[in-house]
């Protein structure tokens, strides 16, 4: 027959130790997977946009520029025929902000800084039912670093026509009345 053997007290201080060490570790591991925050609870929701722009799994959700969660999927969608719908994403907020995120909302792709991570933010809805969860955030569409510079280049390809036209007949530009507004 088997003798009990009591625990002493400093094989119960390592055993403790070593299972408070385990616990934190696998809360860093978690944290540093950008898997979420490990006890709020999370609302998942989708938005269609005509691009990706660059957004990325893992990328962070702002709200009015307040980080309420990550991005989990971004892919093509199914709706081929509408260019205004070609990417879906799927994101998760955290259920605090749930309900300001209501039907007159959008969700659009920007950039952090001038050459950032891109990010998807989301308007805050004022009169609109609240998005159910799982259900469907209106996606828009933003001016991007990418439209700048394309404008910047149309911009500058008409204003070497006009130089180059002054240059040739600056006379016909002396006496010219100009008018911005």
């Amino acid at each position: 027959m088997r003798t009990s053997r009591q625990i002493s007290w400093s094989e119960l201080r390592v055993g403790l130790f070593v299972i408070m060490a385990l616990g934190m570790a696998s809360v860093f591991v978690f944290y540093m997977t950008q898997a979420g925050s490990l006890f709020a609870r999370e609302v998942t929701y989708v938005t269609y946009l005509p691009d990706g722009a660059g957004l990325e799994k893992g990328a962070p959700v702002r709200l009015v520029g307040f980080g309420v969660g990550t991005v989990e999927e971004v892919g093509l969608s199914e709706f081929r025929e509408d260019p205004t719908r070609h990417a879906k994403v799927v994101f998760r907020v955290r259920r605090e902000y749930a309900g300001d995120i209501r039907s007159d909302s959008q969700a659009f792709v920007t950039t952090e800084g001038l050459l950032g991570q891109s990010v998807l933010e989301l308007t805050r809805g004022m009169k609109g039912e609240p998005v159910a969860a799982g259900g469907e955030v209106p996606g828009a569409t933003r001016g991007s670093m990418k439209q700048v510079v394309e404008n910047a280049e149309r911009l500058t390809a008409e204003l070497r026509l006009l130089v180059a036209d002054i240059r040739k007949d600056p006379k016909k530009y002396l006496n010219a009345k100009i008018s911005l507004f």
